[in-house]
């Protein structure tokens, strides 16, 4: 792996990874069809300005996926990413692309302490998504037992499941198995977890707490997208996600300039060294995030990264207005010790645009109207169009898990937009 931060990182990358990186940065250009228009820029680039290189962005992929494969390049598998924020991304995966991943994803999984002796429910989806099928065979490298139970069956039949099969670990989004947990306390079902794994989505405090207290089981996280299959993962310290992609290049950018950060926070930028089905050179993630250097407690050597949020995740509103998701968690913030479960459900009309802010808190009405009066002031297109009437906030605190809305992935989106009564994410 190969962490970029500063400018003078680029300059003192060692000869042979700099070399690695031009390799691929060559093969890339004379192979992929994105990247060919790009010949020119060979004469003048090498790794010590790598920095220079175009960026390449989301839409990019989504707008014309075939053309991040390498010519010849034999694929195997197809992947996509969930559409959570639009259109879906399509990767592509060659034999050699997938064994890299899953040599990744067996060391995230042993981190976390997974052993042949375990039996592992594996509630993440298959179908188009990749996660499923990187989970099934990781685990089978592994020698454990896995339960490949996918997002088809209903609460209840999961636990049946977990039950029947003495499962004593999960696999699958914090949101999911929180419900699930809450669930079985409700149903009086007699599982023994471990431990939890989880990846597709922010792992809040109330997760942690909600399965500590019903199945005395901690959480571990892991870190990765479609794009990147797997990155890293925590340890029993939950401290940050050890790195364990060897084939990463990492670059933490400006969020603003997207130049070398000089810092070792900022927006997180990736090339996968090696891959030959979907080339991504210099990947805006969209992911903000802190790189940790200093040696963690477990003794692991490997860097750790964390995630701190999206790069300017924007909520639109009637009449061209918007609102920031950062002024939203600001305003959580102020109110919260810990950021809680929430959800924005947006409906756009014709006259204006109904916000409705649900919270994973038990009731409590003077805090309703206190986090509505610091929302209305946090920008000034919403406080405009509530003054004019065009807007109007409702909060909503619940303890309920059910009142959130779910995608078929088991997420809770953070926003929803809804249209003709039905639910956009």
């Amino acid at each position: 792996m190969i962490l970029l931060t500063s400018i003078k990182d680029y300059k003192n990358l060692k000869a042979r990874s700099g070399k690695l990186l031009i390799d691929y940065l060559k093969f890339a250009i004379g192979k992929v069809p994105f990247y060919s228009k790009f010949k020119s820029k060979l004469k003048i680039l090498s790794y010590k300005n790598f920095f220079e290189f175009p960026i390449t962005y989301d839409y990019d992929l989504i707008n014309d996926p075939f053309s991040f494969v390498s010519k010849n390049s034999r694929v195997v598998q197809l992947a996509s990413s969930g559409g959570t924020y639009g259109k879906r991304k399509l990767i592509f995966r060659t034999n050699n692309d997938i064994q890299k991943s899953v040599k990744t994803t067996v060391s995230m999984f042993l981190c976390g302490g997974i052993n042949f002796k375990d039996k592992i429910a594996i509630l993440q989806p298959f179908d188009l998504w990749n996660i499923g099928h990187m989970a099934l065979l990781a685990f089978r490298k592994m020698g454990a037992l896995s339960i490949p139970i996918g997002l088809s069956l209903n609460n209840e039949a999961i636990l049946n499941i977990l039950s029947l099969t003495q499962c004593n670990i999960i696999y699958g989004t914090s949101s999911k198995i929180t419900t699930l947990a809450d669930l079985s306390k409700k149903a009086g079902f007699t599982l023994k977890i471990n431990k939890v794994f989880c990846a597709g989505e922010p792992i809040l405090q109330v997760h942690r707490d909600s399965i500590k207290e019903i199945w005395n089981a901690e959480i571990y996280g892991i870190y990765g997208s479609e794009e990147t299959d797997g990155i890293g993962a925590e340890c029993k310290y939950h401290c940050g996600y050890h790195i364990f992609d060897e084939n990463l290049i990492i670059e933490i950018l400006n969020p603003e300039t997207l130049l070398p950060a000089e810092d070792n926070k900022g927006a997180l930028a990736i090339t996968k060294l090696g891959y030959s089905g979907t080339v991504l050179i210099r990947y805006l993630l969209g992911d903000l995030v802190e790189i940790i250097k200093e040696l963690c407690k477990c003794g692991r050597k490997e860097l750790k990264i964390l995630p701190k949020g999206r790069i300017k995740e924007v909520i639109w509103l009637y009449d061209g207005r918007k609102i920031s998701l950062q002024s939203i968690e600001n305003s959580l913030s102020l109110i919260f010790h810990e950021i809680p479960q929430y959800q924005i459900i947006v409906k756009n009309t014709l006259r204006g645009s109904i916000l409705i802010l649900k919270i994973g808190n038990k009731r409590d009405n003077l805090i309703e109207k206190k986090l509505k009066k610091i929302i209305a002031k946090s920008s000034q297109d919403i406080e405009e169009g509530i003054n004019k009437g065009e807007i109007k906030l409702h909060i909503q605190l619940t303890k309920d898990s059910s009142a959130f809305i779910y995608t078929e992935r088991g997420k809770i989106p953070k926003i929803i937009y809804e249209e003709h009564g039905k639910h956009k994410s």
